[in-house]
């Protein structure tokens, strides 16, 4: 593989981390949202409870309490299953972003390696015209 090529995947390579960096930054965003939401959900029902059971509170309210209840455990039975999705998609960018970033190093320590072997050869190349200048040299009287 020629060392353009290798500069072209290696470009791609680094242009794929960037675009998981992003992925990662908005799951985590996704993630901060769904957890807000589920203590939005859980605050609810602690707050509805709470003015239920509030001394002054009368049977009205309990009874007003217990009739939202169920849509109160729903809401919050939605907002943790989105936030159990969202943790999962967010672990899922996190590991697509390690695998980015280990293509993107195997890809740089490939071209190293390239330009290492190069400069060997080229070193090779030149210590051979040396030793031939040397030898031409020494076979003049």
């Amino acid at each position: 593989m020629n060392r353009a090529v290798m500069l072209t995947l290696l470009r791609l390579r680094r242009l794929a981390c960037e675009d998981a960096r992003r992925t990662l930054a908005t799951r985590l965003q996704e993630e901060d949202a769904t957890r807000a939401a589920l203590a939005a959900a859980e605050g609810g029902i602690v707050r509805e409870r709470a003015a239920a059971a509030a001394p002054g509170a009368d049977d009205a309210m309990a009874e007003a309490f217990a009739a939202w209840l169920p849509h109160g455990l729903r809401a919050r039975a939605q907002a943790d299953d989105s936030h159990q999705r969202a943790g999962a998609a967010t672990a899922e960018a996190r590991s697509a972003l390690a695998m980015a970033r280990t293509n993107a190093e195997a890809a740089e320590r490939l071209l190293a390696v390239h330009d290492a072997h190069h400069a060997i050869k080229a070193a090779r190349r030149a210590q051979a015209a040396m030793d031939e200048a040397a030898s031409r040299s020494a076979r003049r009287p």
